[in-house]
């Protein structure tokens, strides 16, 4: 792999001196310039059309907030949003739970450049499968619209941006980040215009760990290519094609039980990273993804802007010694969006289409005269059609918007058994379902002035469930922003009622069951001082319990922010404080554990040096403390990390 990157550099360089011979006018060289997703540059008069809409009603972090993040994976970046809460293992590498608007991770539509990226078979998502270096921003739509997106009925969506820009000349960028046990992360990323009309891309990651605990070893390689082709001004053509290979050794925590048989002091065995058994010293994650894209994007008219997406997607893990040792998919769809806009009314419209094609080999262990497994295989075939109708009035300050949406499933399964020493025989268990669900809702947004905005909204689910015909769900949020020259504060109150209890078909929750939680949260940026503060408080209805997520979180940040060394330097350090309230955890045996609230302090630095690299030093957990966030799984001792982010091509 050594050589690998070094005939890569070298090809880079080649290609940077290639790309600098070629030719443009002047005017070409005064309107091409470096922009994130969220603008728009122009090439010999063509049109460089966006691979995403965003919802402009959406929470964004930027990639300015994000290349001065100290983050491990795509999961830390979302700390930024204040309805966030992460499920930490502790563990690096571990496929970390992040959970938003107080609802668990498979109930969340993760999505990338408007495509879902959720295991459709367990339907949740590692996040340690995002390249960072390649996110532009991040878009948390709001609660009463998360629905919308994708082909299932999931009520919370987030959708991570790619970056498209337009450079000037040749641009890379490395970051590279070294932490204890051998803890190492490289990214290397390149963008360049080949001709006149194709954008090159191409961006590579390898993360590394060693064990701490016993079986805790980490490894990750990705790939993603692109390459963008302007054949008009009206129509650019997108291509690009990811792949992930990741490897954790998956010991599922310390197992407290065997330490309770030898001490009453459990504590003083659970932090040894020696000492503490696991409950699985042998057990493995891996997930192999091919993950090729195709998009065609239009605007043949100023009214009228159009994009088409086609997609595949093989998806491949395998978890030892568990009910299911090893699942398949192999998924294709298509996605259509279509935007109108005429005078003051606009029309968003979604549709898409998949098939899933599933093949899961999931071992018995009944007392049988010979050892079975059985293997299942499920063909899905997924339909939604869903849109947004909106009326803007007071100069585009108002803005009232309504939006439904409507989604299919047609299902097929099979069983089969695999008897040692024979042929798979196939059970007569086949049959077949087609279950549908539906959603509408209703927002306004408003802006006062320039430092006032005001959101509320809600929506319902009609969600399919096995158990009592259909169940309606209901979401709702509203919120006030404020911003001037020195603060910007975001209050929040959400309710969300979701289903729980639903197997593993979280897409139309099969034998589902209603619970709810609601919350306010308070995010604000204190310019003077630089304070930047997160906090939410998480609640549920009366006569019921909370569980999964904390009673209340916070995360506070006090820091120096300023440039230094006649504005060569743009400095930010400063002090986190994170707080963690009580929780209750429901485990997989059923048991109700609760989790003492807990607090932990960091000091985190960045320094950008001419706007051409950044230097990062980070203190994790400083006065060492030992705790735990999920039962049980040891949170990181103290230890340091540093780094640099390099231009070095420019």
């Amino acid at each position: 792999m050594k050589l690998l990157m070094i005939v890569l550099l070298i090809s880079i360089s080649s290609l940077a001196q290639i790309n600098d011979s070629l030719q443009f006018n002047q005017t070409v060289n005064d309107t091409t310039f470096i922009s994130d997703s969220t603008n728009i540059a122009v090439i010999d008069s063509l049109n460089i059309l966006k691979i995403n809409e965003p919802d402009k009603n959406s929470f964004f972090i930027s990639r300015k907030s994000i290349i001065k993040s100290n983050y491990r994976f795509a999961g830390d970046l979302l700390n930024e949003f204040p309805l966030s809460f992460q499920r930490d293992y502790g563990f690096v590498g571990y496929p970390n739970e992040e959970l938003l608007y107080g609802i668990e991770n498979p109930f969340v539509n993760w999505m990338s450049d408007g495509i879902s990226l959720n295991d459709r078979f367990r339907n949740s998502f590692n996040l340690n499968l995002i390249q960072t270096e390649d996110i532009d921003s991040i878009e948390v739509v709001p609660l009463p619209r998360g629905f919308l997106y994708g082909s299932y009925m999931y009520p919370v969506t987030v959708n991570f941006i790619t970056r498209d820009f337009i450079p000037r000349q040749p641009y890379s960028r490395i970051r590279y980040i070294q932490g204890p046990d051998r803890e190492a992360s490289v990214d290397a990323n390149f963008h360049a215009l080949v001709s006149k009309r194709f954008l090159f891309s191409f961006d590579i990651t390898n993360r590394i760990k060693d064990s701490t605990f016993r079986n805790t070893e980490f490894s990750i390689w990705q790939i993603k290519t692109g390459l963008k082709y302007f054949l008009s001004d009206k129509i650019n053509i997108v291509a690009s094609y990811n792949y992930n290979d990741y490897k954790i050794g998956f010991n599922g925590g310390i197992n407290v039980d065997s330490i309770a048989s030898l001490t009453n002091d459990i504590n003083s065995i659970l932090y040894d990273n020696f000492l503490a058994p696991v409950n699985k010293p042998n057990d493995g994650l891996k997930t192999l993804q091919h993950f090729p894209r195709l998009s065609m994007l239009t605007k043949f008219f100023s009214w009228l802007k159009s994009d088409l997406h086609l997609y595949y997607r093989f998806n491949r893990v395998n978890q030892e010694d568990i009910f299911f040792d090893l699942t398949e998919e192999k998924i294709w769809g298509i996605s259509f969006k279509n935007k109108i806009i005429v005078k003051n009314f606009e029309f968003n419209l979604f549709a898409d289409y998949e098939n899933q094609k599933q093949a899961s080999r999931i071992k018995d262990d009944r007392p049988l005269p010979v050892f079975n497994t059985y293997v299942l295989s499920n063909d899905f075939n997924v339909l939604s059609l869903g849109g947004i109708l909106s009326a803007k009035f007071l100069n585009d300050n108002l803005n009232i918007n309504l939006f439904y949406k409507y989604s299919s499933i047609n299902e097929n399964y099979e069983r089969g058994i695999i008897i040692e020493g024979s042929d798979i025989t196939i059970s007569p268990m086949s049959y077949s379902e087609s279950p549908s669900n539906s959603g509408s809702g209703v927002d306004l947004s408003y802006k006062l002035n320039d430092n006032f905005k005001f959101y509320i909204g809600g929506s319902f689910l009609d969600v399919y469930s096995n158990s009592s015909s259909n169940k309606e769900s209901f979401l709702f949020q509203s919120g006030i922003n404020f911003s001037n020259d020195f603060l910007n504060a975001n209050l929040y109150y959400f309710i969300n009622e979701y289903l729980v209890n639903s197997a593993n078909y979280y897409h139309y929750y099969k034998q589902a069951e209603k619970t709810s939680a609601l919350g306010f949260s308070l995010k604000a940026k204190y310019s003077f001082i630089l304070l930047e503060s997160q906090n939410a408080l998480y609640n549920s209805p009366a006569g019921s319990e909370l569980y999964f997520v904390p009673d209340f979180t916070s995360r506070t940040g006090l820091y120096y922010n300023d440039f230094l060394f006649q504005n060569n330097l743009d400095l930010k350090a400063g002090f986190i404080l994170t707080y963690v309230g009580k929780q209750n955890f429901s485990s997989l045996n059923s048991d109700i554990l609760q989790v003492p609230a807990v607090s932990r302090l960091d000091f985190s630095l960045a320094g950008e040096i001419r706007k051409a690299a950044i230097v990062y030093f980070i203190i994790e957990n400083i006065f060492d403390k030992k705790y735990y966030i999920t039962p049980y799984y040891p949170m990181p001792e103290r230890n340091f990390r540093f780094g640099v982010a390099w231009e070095f091509l420019n």
